[in-house]
């Protein structure tokens, strides 16, 4: 019994050190992201498709829970992939199949092969801005944001690489986001619709030209700064069929690859339609409008 305050000493010691180890491993945790838990991480994401449709896909270590827009719900395994990401179910009688790489996801259902709402859909972090009616956008890599008007809408991105990441553009590149706006914007005139774009290259010859207009006809070319990024602004016309696209486009070299920011307004020529059957859009109000997403663009 002459032990006993000695024993209880050591408990107290003991206690102590337990106690400073769980509060050094819980804080390091904390900052590394890391939740002691035994339920498998779960990393929730929105893709936004065309036609404004929309698709949420839980992601945890072998599964994808995966909520359409439409309402409908569906659990996939994940299995092998050859490149990026692939979820598939062939236990409902027909096959679902969810495929990623990047901010890129698809959803398709075997069961209609006509049904492609879910076919090309971009990851985004959309959420409302500080201004009344507007939204913010910001990639999942959180390497840029951008805010644009909420009658406007977030579209699918098609995967891979191609001529479109700029107007006009011979060499391949990515699109990293598309906002379009509808034809209802400018109702009962020849506007038809009208989209920005943020896409990159880092093609030699597009980083090389990346300021210049690739048809060796460079429009008036104008140095702008937004935010603390300096652009060359180029304007380039394209037409065909009766069909104008105008755009604009602000250029920049970041990390050795070319950015395009930019936005195209296709209208119809004018003169093509039966006289007093359509007015004529207002131009300078939608562009003004996609001046203002193209002024909001941040890297971050």
């Amino acid at each position: 019994m002459r032990n006993t305050p000695l024993l209880g000493g050591l408990v107290i010691v003991v206690i102590a050190v337990l106690l400073a180890l769980y509060l050094t491993y819980d804080t390091s945790a904390t900052r590394s992201g890391i939740v002691a838990s035994s339920t498998p991480a779960v990393n929730a994401v929105t893709f936004y498709c065309g036609g404004g449709n929309t698709m949420r896909g839980s992601f945890s270590t072998s599964t994808l829970a995966l909520t359409l827009g439409s309402g409908e719900s569906y659990l996939l395994p994940q299995v092998r992939s050859g490149s990026g990401i692939r979820y598939e179910s062939t236990s409902t009688g027909a096959d679902l199949l969810f495929v990623g790489k990047g901010d890129y996801g698809s959803f398709t259902n075997a069961a209609s092969s006509t049904d492609l709402r879910y076919a090309d859909c971009t990851a985004a972090n959309v959420a409302p801005a500080s201004t009344p009616g507007y939204e913010r956008y910001e990639n999942t890599g959180k390497s840029f944001t951008f805010t644009f008007p909420s009658t406007f809408s977030v579209a699918g991105i098609e995967p891979g690489y191609g001529p479109n990441w700029s107007a006009p553009a011979t060499t391949t590149g990515m699109v990293l986001a598309k906002i379009t706006v509808p034809q209802s914007y400018e109702p009962g005139t020849n506007f038809g619709n009208a989209w920005f774009t943020v896409g990159v290259s880092s093609d030699p010859q597009a980083v090389a030209e990346c300021t210049k207009n690739l048809e060796g006809k460079q429009s008036t070319s104008t140095p702008v700064t937004i935010g603390d990024t300096t652009y060359t602004r180029l304007l380039f016309t394209g037409v065909g069929a009766g069909n104008i696209y105008d755009t604009t486009s602000y250029r920049t070299v970041k990390d050795n690859m070319c950015y395009a920011i930019e936005y195209t307004i296709h209208y119809g020529n004018i003169h093509n339609y039966p006289p007093g059957k359509v007015a004529t859009f207002n131009e300078q109000k939608v562009a003004t409008a996609l001046d203002e997403v193209v002024r909001s663009f941040r890297f971050e």
